[in-house]
């Protein structure tokens, strides 16, 4: 069984030419990259890390504001 949870990915340019890519939804999973495409790499693993830390605990989905977005798809499996 598989479930799909839409969140959205920002990603900013921050010092040194680098990319900041964070979830508006979990504000903790934030990561940063040389590119936009290891940035994104990066934020899903950063978000599955995220994921697997929380445990049984229950998620309090923060609501979004009104900046430039991305779309992430996420497949939670169930082994």
């Amino acid at each position: 069984m598989a479930s799909r949870l839409a969140l959205t990915a920002v990603f900013e340019p921050v010092e040194d030419g680098w990319v900041q890519g964070r979830v508006v939804e979990f504000p903790s999973v934030i990561t940063a990259a040389p590119t936009i495409e290891q940035a994104k790499d990066m934020l899903v693993d950063a978000l599955r890390e995220f994921l697997l830390a929380q445990g049984n605990r229950d998620l309090d989905l923060p609501k979004s504001d009104a900046s430039i977005r991305e779309p992430i798809s996420v497949v939670i499996g169930v082994a």
